[in-house]
């Protein structure tokens, strides 16, 4: 009997399977998106939503800083009276932060939750993206084409001195921020401001619900964790127009709604924390780290310390 075209068969399956475990051992060990524990090369990539509610069940830490990028930008090694980890996520929504609330804060003593200005639920829901990963999903991580990819990125980055682009504590390393935010451009920043504050301008309360900041609000206090809403300063620019009585009542019924939900409420949306210094040059979406670990050492973790000693 010919056996060649068995072997045959037999030599390419063996060949493709050798190289798939090898695809996925490189993956493993290189771990680029930190899922597995065993990156020790850094964060390159984009990778927020994977990462984090992996380092957070690593990272030692007893408080948590949650929100949209400008949240996840303040570094918060920095901050004072606790050890925290920084959940912020860039275009982060109330839905995203109540499921990583939900699986991840349990035993914490506080969470700082920023929610913008008008921020309400997500208006197309998407499920609870931190739920445990399945077999299915953890083989394609590993032997994704793409990943491949990310692998090589990491290990050049690495090795060529690329700063990383998120910390282990979280935080999102702001220094290529710098490089490429803050420099003037006055017509690109006249025109961001006044896109930015046509949204603030067209908003309507009415359209828009909180239910998943209600159930943050019910799951932190089953779990006896202090929750501080900071709604975040907005650009001078925009936040000039903002303190009119006119948008001031736009905005009251979001306001009393958030007070309603969250007893510990700290609103600096059209404080001094506005000012144009303390916003990047070419970008009055985003305040600079030190403004942020400023405004949240001297505005708000001193409110979670008083609501600590009057329990």
């Amino acid at each position: 009997m010919d056996t060649s075209p068995r072997r045959f068969v037999i030599l390419a399956l063996g060949l493709a399977g050798g190289l798939v475990a090898t695809i996925g051992l490189f993956n493993y060990f290189v771990d680029p998106y930190g899922l597995f524990g065993q990156n020790r090369l850094g964060i390159h990539i984009s990778a927020e939503r994977e990462f984090k509610p992996s380092q957070v069940q690593r990272y030692p830490h007893d408080a948590l800083v949650l929100g949209t990028s400008r949240m996840a930008m303040i570094p918060v090694d920095d901050l004072k009276g606790f050890r925290f980890f920084n959940a912020g996520f860039g275009g982060g929504t109330a839905e995203e932060a109540y499921y990583f609330l939900h699986r991840f804060a349990h035993k914490q003593k506080l969470v700082i939750l920023g929610v913008e200005l008008g921020q309400s639920d997500p208006p197309s829901p998407k499920g609870d993206i931190f739920a445990p990963p399945t077999l299915t999903s953890t083989l394609n991580n590993l032997l994704n084409v793409k990943t491949v990819e990310y692998s090589v990125k990491t290990i050049y980055n690495h090795f060529t001195g690329v700063p990383v682009t998120l910390r282990a504590d979280g935080s999102f390393d702001s220094k290529p921020w710098f490089d490429r935010w803050d420099k003037p451009d006055p017509a690109h920043l006249a025109f961001v401001v006044e896109k930015l504050g046509r949204g603030y301008w067209n908003y309507s309360a009415s359209k828009f619900p909180m239910v998943y900041y209600t159930k943050i609000a019910e799951c932190l206090r089953e779990r006896g964790i202090t929750c501080v809403v900071v709604v975040p300063p907005i650009y001078e620019g925009v936040a000039s127009r903002l303190r009119d009585a006119s948008a001031v009542a736009k905005y009251e019924a979001w306001r009393s709604r958030l007070r309603a939900i969250f007893p510990l409420v700290v609103d600096l949306s059209t404080s001094s924390y506005c000012a144009e210094e303390n916003f990047f040059r070419d970008d009055p979406m985003h305040f600079k780290p030190e403004a942020g670990v400023r405004m949240l050492n001297t505005e708000v973790i001193p409110v979670a310390e008083r609501a600590a000693k009057g329990r």
